[in-house]
């Protein structure tokens, strides 16, 4: 009221100015200053372990922000957990676990406020199931003669895969190609595995001579055994040693022959020759194997006259009568076990797969010199198996004598035990003159019966 009574007697346009006055200051009493925009957040982050194997594991990521900037961490993949730190403000640390992985390489990506980790996880090795190969023959192969009658067999050892634990070997050698259990001349079992390769030396008895063997192997370790390998073959060698027989000669003072028979190995040479003028050499001056020596003594005039022979490089003595003596005997004898060989041999064995007895033969080969002739032969025969053993023959026709026994008794082994065998045979002429010849003395060689159980 009073202003509008003050400003009555004014004009419109001094009210109007005084109204835009009042309102300008009115305006500037209620005007504020705007806030300042605030400073993004600069987190930086590290990780000390990005790569993991398959069995997984933790890890841990460094957080580096400034003092009152918050930051959170979340996983990408449910198999990387964030254990510790998830979230935070200013300098910290996220702690994650990795689980266990069965499948493929997989990856995750952890994320702390826009910057991202990538954790790669690699898939489980791969298990192969353990095997093992048939092992290779090394040596010997391809029918070489070994230089042994105890020879060692070399393979290679057997390749395998996974986890095998400790390989040995067993080693089979036979006769026969096929390899059946009543042939089998050697078997082992229990070979430890060398370093690159494996080899086993023939221990319990010797070779055959001169004899094509079949040998293979075989890998195991407990519980996986592998194939036999391929069949390779080697030959012994032939070990010559030579039996001559008789080792002596009794001749009359007429002129007259003898024979003498040289027993070796097939592929064993030998020669004769006679050491003294009246002893000649007519036929087998040299041999290979088993043979016969013809010699011619001539007619003596004079005393008793001794000469020598060396045939096999055994010593051969010839003695004889001087003129008006009577002519002598020559006595000796040889053995076959035709059931191994038809060849003379010094052992007989008692062995058979079925157990049918075994027999063993006796041979004269005694001769008369001059005209006399033998009538009689007494053969004695000892051993000892179970209980010791005395046979006896004897007649005109006895030239030969044969004897039985059968595997398996009391005293025989897998290996065939060895047992002497004493053998004596003495002759008789028709003038009543003897002679003796006993097995291990003079020129007859020691003879054996090997006692085996039944199937070897």
């Amino acid at each position: 009221m009073i202003v509008t009574r003050h400003f009555s007697g004014r004009t419109p346009a001094l009210v109007t100015a005084i109204a835009l006055l009042v309102a300008s200051a009115c305006n500037k009493k209620t005007e504020t200053t705007p806030s300042p925009t605030p400073t993004p957040c600069s987190v930086a982050s590290a990780s000390t372990t990005t790569s993991f194997g398959a069995d997984g594991g933790s890890g841990s990521i460094s957080v580096t922000a400034p003092t009152g900037c918050a930051w959170t961490a979340t996983s990408g993949a449910s198999f990387v957990s964030i254990t510790q730190g998830a979230s935070g403000s200013g300098n910290g640390t996220v702690q994650f676990a990795v689980a266990p992985n069965t499948g493929a390489v997989r990856t995750a990506a952890v994320t702390i406020t826009g910057t991202t980790i990538t954790i790669t996880q690699a898939a489980p090795a791969s298990t192969t199931p353990p095997t093992i190969a048939a092992p290779a023959l090394r040596s010997p192969i391809g029918g070489q003669v070994v230089d042994s009658l105890k020879p060692t067999l070399t393979v290679a050892n057997a390749a395998t895969t996974g986890n095998v634990g400790t390989v040995t070997y067993r080693f089979e050698i036979s006769e026969i190609d096929s390899f059946p259990v009543g042939s089998r001349t050697a078997a082992q079992d229990g070979v430890a595995q060398g370093s690159n390769t494996t080899s086993f030396t023939v221990t319990e008895h010797e070779l055959a001579q001169n004899q094509l063997y079949f040998w293979r192997a075989r890998a195991t370790n407990g519980t996986i055994t592998s194939a036999f390998s391929n069949t390779e073959t080697f030959r012994t060698p032939a070990i010559c040693t030579f039996t001559v027989s008789p080792t002596t000669i009794s001749a009359g003072a007429a002129a007259g022959t003898a024979t003498v028979t040289v027993t070796a190995g097939t592929a064993c040479a030998w020669t004769a020759a006679s050491n003294d003028a009246f002893i000649t050499v007519t036929s087998g001056a040299s041999g290979t194997g088993n043979g016969t020596v013809a010699v011619a003594i001539a007619a003596n005039s004079g005393a008793a006259r001794t000469g020598t022979l060396t045939i096999a490089g055994q010593t051969v003595t010839v003695s004889q009568s001087g003129a008006g003596q009577s002519a002598g005997l020559v006595v000796s004898f040889r053995m076959f076990d035709f059931a191994r060989q038809g060849t003379p041999t010094t052992e007989c064995q008692f062995r058979s797969l079925t157990g049918d007895p075994t027999t063993c033969t006796l041979d004269s080969t005694s001769f008369a010199l001059g005209t006399n002739v033998i009538v009689s032969y007494a053969w004695t025969v000892q051993y000892t198996y179970v209980t010791p053993k005395t046979l006896t023959g004897i007649g005109p026709t006895k030239n030969q004598f044969t004897f039985t026994d059968t595997c398996g008794q009391f005293s025989s082994t897998d290996d065939g035990v060895s047992q002497p065998l004493i053998v004596t045979l003495t002759v008789t002429d028709n003038l009543g003159n003897t002679a003796t010849a006993t097995s291990g003395t003079g020129g007859q060689p020691p003879l054996v019966v090997r006692l085996f159980t039944c199937g070897l």
